[in-house]
C-alpha cells in the first residue's frame, strides 16, 4: 500500500507540473498576441517592443540557477509559491504600462520572475527527483502543459483582448493565475521520501554495494558515480556542449514563436487567425512533447532530438516560402512541423541533462544551463525584431535559425549521452519496466 500510495503521489506531481507549465507559459507565449496590440497602441519599432521580450528571457534565466538551487535546498513548494506572488504583482503592473521602459521593468522583470520560480526550472527539478525509469515520458508529459497553455491560453488571450482589451486581460490573468498555482503547490508538492519506490532505485548505488549488481543503464561508470556539484559540471566538456545546443534551441524557437504572430499579420492574415495557427503549434507540441520523450526512452535521445530538429527545419522552410507561394495551406503546415520541432527542443534537454549529471545537485546544474539558454532565447527574440527594422523582411532570419538548428543538433551528438548511460529500451527493459 505504501509503494502504491508512492506511485500515486509522483503521477499527482506530474499531473499539478503540467497544470502550472501550461499557466506559466501562458504568460511566456502570450506575448506574441500582446505584441500585436503594444505595438498598435504605441508605435513602437519591433526591435524596442521585442526587447521587453528579450530582457524578460533574460531574467528569467538569470534566476534559473537560483531557483534550482533553492529546490534542491528548500522543495519546490516554497519556489513556486514565491513565483505564484511575483507572477500577479508582475502581470498587474503590465496593465499599467504608458511607455515602453514600463513593459521593460513590469514584463521583462518582475513577471520573469515569477515565471522563473513557477516555470521549467524548479518542475523538471522535481521530476528529475521523482522519476528514474519513465523520466523521459514524465518530463514529455509536464513539458506538454507548455503546449496547452499555448493552445488554449493563447488564442482564449487573443480573445479577451478583442473584448475587453489589453490591460483588463492583464488584470485578469493577474488575479486567476496565482490562485490556481498557489494552492495546488500547498496542497501536493514536496520532495520525495528518502525511502523511494524499489521501481525506481532497483539499481541505486547503495544496492549495487549490498548486491554486487550494477545499474544495467549505466555505460560509463566512472561518470555516473560522481558526486556533481555546479562547480565539477562546468569544468566538463559535456556541459559546454550543452551549454552551446540548448541556448541554440532557444534562439530558434523564441525567435520564431515572438514574431510567428506578427509575421502572419504581415502576410495578410487576420490577427485571431493568426492566434489559431499559434495554437496548432501548440497541439501538436502536447503529443510531440509526449511522443519525443517516449521515443527518447526507447531509441535514445540524440536520434530523437535529430528528428525533432528535422521538424523545426521543415517548419521555417514553410515560413521562408510563404512570402511567395501564399498558399492558405502553409501556415497548417508550419503549425504541424514548428509544433514537432518545438516539442522536441522544449522536452529533451532536461532530460538529457539528467543522463550526465542527475543527482542532489541537479537543479542547480540546470538551472546554469537554462541561464545559457536564456542568452540563446533572449538574442534570438531581439535579432529577429532588429533584423526585420533594417530589410523588412523575416527571410534572414528564418535562414540564421536553420544554420542554427543544424548546428544544435551536432553538439547533441558530440556530447553523447548514449555513452553515459543507455536508456531504458536499449539497455534492459525488462528489469526496470
Amino acid at each position: 500500500m505504501k509503494e502504491k500510495g508512492y506511485f500515486n503521489l509522483r503521477w499527482i506531481i506530474v499531473g499539478i507540473s503540467f497544470i502550472t507549465l501550461a499557466l506559466a507559459d501562458a504568460v511566456w507565449y502570450s506575448f506574441s498576441v500582446f505584441f500585436v496590440s503594444l505595438l498598435e497602441e504605441f508605435g513602437w519599432s519591433r526591435s524596442i517592443g521585442a526587447g521587453a521580450f528579450s530582457l524578460f528571457v533574460i531574467v528569467h534565466s538569470l534566476i534559473g540557477p537560483l531557483a534550482g538551487s533553492i529546490v534542491d535546498r528548500f522543495g519546490p513548494k516554497r519556489v513556486i509559491l514565491l513565483g505564484s506572488l511575483f507572477l500577479g504583482v508582475g502581470l498587474a503592473l503590465c496593465s499599467l504600462t504608458r511607455t515602453w521602459w514600463h513593459h521593460y521593468i513590469f514584463f521583462g522583470v518582475i513577471t520573469a520572475v515569477g515565471v522563473g520560480f513557477t516555470g521549467w526550472i524548479p518542475n523538471a527539478t522535481i521530476i528529475q527527483q521523482w522519476f528514474k525509469a519513465n523520466r523521459g515520458l514524465a518530463m514529455g508529459i509536464i513539458s506538454s502543459g507548455i503546449g496547452i497553455g499555448i493552445l488554449i491560453c493563447v488564442p482564449l488571450i487573443q480573445h479577451l483582448i478583442s473584448r475587453v482589451g489589453w490591460r483588463m486581460t492583464y488584470r485578469i490573468m493577474a488575479c486567476s493565475i496565482p490562485l490556481i498555482v498557489a494552492p495546488m503547490a500547498i496542497a501536493f508538492l514536496r520532495k520525495p521520501p528518502q525511502t523511494t519506490s524499489p521501481r525506481d532505485t532497483r539499481f541505486s548505488e547503495r544496492e549495487s554495494i549490498r548486491t554486487g549488481i550494477k545499474d544495467p543503464l549505466v555505460i560509463d561508470e566512472e561518470w555516473a558515480s560522481r558526486s556533481w556539484t555546479i562547480r565539477r559540471a562546468i569544468t566538463t566538456k559535456q556541459f559546454w556542449l550543452l551549454g552551446i545546443s540548448f541556448p541554440l534551441g532557444a534562439f530558434i524557437t523564441q525567435s520564431i514563436l515572438t514574431h510567428q504572430v506578427v509575421f502572419f499579420v504581415d502576410q495578410g492574415l487576420k490577427t485571431l487567425f493568426a492566434s489559431y495557427i499559434v495554437g496548432i503549434v501548440g497541439i501538436v507540441s502536447v503529443g510531440g512533447k509526449i511522443l519525443w520523450g517516449t521515443l527518447s526512452d526507447k531509441i535514445g535521445r540524440e536520434v530523437t532530438y535529430t528528428m525533432g530538429i528535422t521538424c523545426s527545419i521543415c517548419g521555417m522552410i514553410v515560413l521562408t516560402l510563404f512570402p511567395v507561394y501564399h498558399s492558405s495551406a502553409l501556415p497548417y503546415f508550419y503549425g504541424v512541423f514548428f509544433g514537432m520541432g518545438y516539442a522536441a527542443i522544449a522536452a529533451l534537454p532536461p532530460v538529457i541533462a539528467a543522463d550526465f549529471f542527475e543527482g542532489e545537485a541537479y537543479g542547480g546544474i540546470f538551472g546554469a544551463l537554462m541561464l545559457l539558454n536564456g542568452v540563446g532565447g533572449a538574442s534570438g527574440a531581439w535579432l529577429a525584431g532588429f533584423l526585420y527594422d533594417q530589410v523588412r523582411s523575416y527571410v534572414p532570419v528564418f535562414i540564421i535559425m536553420i544554420a542554427s538548428a543544424i548546428f544544435a543538433c551536432l553538439n547533441i551528438w558530440r556530447a553523447a549521452p548514449r555513452k553515459i548511460r543507455n536508456v531504458p529500451g536499449k539497455g534492459a527493459p525488462s528489469i526496470l519496466q
